[in-house]
């Protein structure tokens, strides 16, 4: 069984503050947000092997925010991976992001944006999955293999988490 952890970004600052969108920064509310939903993480005992973030800059504060509360190490940089795919991801790129990973890797946190990580959860689960900002969701699949996923693969456990 693989699981799959789902996290929309915290907060950001507004669009309209003379950022590109891309650059967009978490603001006060987003890294509460995020800091919340990090030590629910730990509380429940969802350690993710590895950590794919979008590049933008606000998905990346919260990978960072992530790894300081549940102590990845700065040190193995291989534990985060960040892709420019991620910021407008189709539901198919999800799934090749995916299947690319290694076998030996249980758990796999994502960390992207809106509406495509909602669709994405939404298609796997077949439920509507909205997820807010600092939202996750936890999804157990019955796959043994990364190269197995697909839209239909079987979620034998599908959980929202708020902050």
């Amino acid at each position: 069984m693989k699981k799959l952890l789902l996290l929309r970004h915290g907060n950001a600052s507004l669009p309209d503050s003379g950022i590109a969108d891309y650059d967009r920064p978490l603001n006060s509310r987003g890294k509460k947000e995020i800091s919340n939903i990090a030590y629910k993480l730990l509380e429940k005992k969802l350690i993710p092997d590895i950590i794919i973030a979008s590049a933008a800059e606000r998905a990346l504060s919260s990978a960072d925010i992530v790894r300081n509360i549940i102590k990845i190490s700065d040190n193995d940089k291989s534990l985060l991976r960040e892709t420019e795919t991620l910021y407008s991801a189709s539901i198919p790129e999800y799934i090749d992001i995916l299947k690319s990973q290694k076998e030996t890797i249980s758990t796999i946190l994502i960390i992207a944006h809106n509406p495509a990580i909602s669709s994405f959860g939404s298609r796997m689960t077949g439920k509507h999955i909205g997820m807010g900002t600092g939202n996750l969701c936890l999804l157990e699949l019955g796959i043994e293999k990364w190269s197995e996923i697909k839209i239909n693969s079987p979620v034998l456990i599908s959980t929202l988490l708020k902050p």
